[in-house]
């Protein structure tokens, strides 16, 4: 990558790069290009040679970190009237989307969480967690969790209907 193509704190981009590798499981180069549209969140987007010159990274790489980030929702492209390039830019509903994932995670782990318990109970198998009141502090904080994302997400919802 070219530092001199980059407009942000590189340390703060190189960290946040890694964070989206091991939080999202993206490619290394996925994460880069996602980190790149977050931290510099052009509005018209950035031509495949631009973020080609951006990252210095053969056609096909680019082509198909591209392309992940498509299918994963996390980009958009736009067809500009007077260009036949696209243009890729960061999804507008990347806030939104993200915390839908989170809430969908902490719901999944309340869900197996009570079956795996009540299987424990329902066949007498002790369990050190549940016996001390860790399964049930633990359920109590993702139950909270949920209702906070589910009303940021409310909100979230609120801000764009108004904005529209």
């Amino acid at each position: 990558m070219d530092e001199n193509n980059i407009a942000c704190d590189l340390e703060l981009f190189e960290s946040f790069s890694a964070h989206l590798e091991k939080t999202y499981n993206f490619p290394p180069l996925s994460a880069k290009i996602l980190a790149y549209m977050v931290m510099q969140s052009s509005v018209d987007g950035y031509s495949f040679d631009r973020l080609l010159e951006v990252f210095k990274v053969s056609k096909s790489s680019l082509s198909n970190s591209i392309n992940l980030l498509l299918s994963l929702n996390q980009i958009e492209y736009i067809n500009k009237i007077d260009s036949r390039k696209r243009f890729f830019r960061l999804n507008p509903n990347y806030v939104p989307e993200k915390l839908d994932y989170l809430y969908e995670m902490i719901s999944n782990d309340i869900y197996y969480t009570k079956r795996i318990n009540d299987f424990r109970i329902a066949n007498n198998l002790n369990s050190q967690i549940n016996n001390s009141g860790i399964l049930d502090v633990y359920l109590n904080y993702l139950a909270e969790a949920q209702k906070l994302l589910n009303d940021t997400i409310n909100k979230i919802k609120t801000i764009q209907l108004e904005n529209k």
